[in-house]
């Protein structure tokens, strides 16, 4: 990824608080709006509760689809809106490790109203690996990003 498109993806992902994640069921994709944070390589972190549904689709079928849009700062009318989608394999980040209180940091570092959730024994976190990305931005630069 050449340096101009990683300050694309870093300046979209830094400014977008709710991303749509959609995971894969048995039978129907799930799509649910999400907050979320991003690492320096563009791992997403995305916090849910064990008996989601989106969480067991997550178990059964790691690769996902995450969709971001900067809609309330575009143009809908002629279409002058940042979008990023990224797919990827998520991970369980594994409670009480290292990981888990590096990753929550970074969470709740973007994501402070959602504190409370983490009072749960029941809460769980996913780390989503990117693959690939593709980004569209309202002044009509577009790329794609293989990983």
């Amino acid at each position: 990824m050449e340096a101009a498109q990683k300050d694309r993806v870093a300046a979209m992902l830094a400014e977008v608080q709710v991303a749509i994640l959609v995971t894969q069921g048995d039978q129907w994709p799930t799509a649910t709006m999400q907050a979320f944070a991003e690492t320096p390589e563009f791992d997403l972190l995305f916090i849910m509760n064990d008996t989601t549904e989106k969480f067991q689709n997550l178990l059964k079928h790691p690769h996902v689809t995450v969709f971001l849009d900067a809609r309330e700062k575009g143009k809908v009318e002629t279409f002058e809106i940042s979008r990023l989608l990224i797919q990827g394999v998520a991970i369980e980040v594994e409670r009480e490790s290292a990981e888990w209180d590096a990753m929550k940091a970074v969470f709740l570092k973007k994501s402070p109203f959602e504190a409370p959730f983490f009072k749960f024994p029941t809460l769980r976190m996913m780390r989503v690996r990117p693959k690939r990305l593709s980004y569209a931005g309202a002044d009509r630069v577009a790329f794609k990003v293989e990983f």
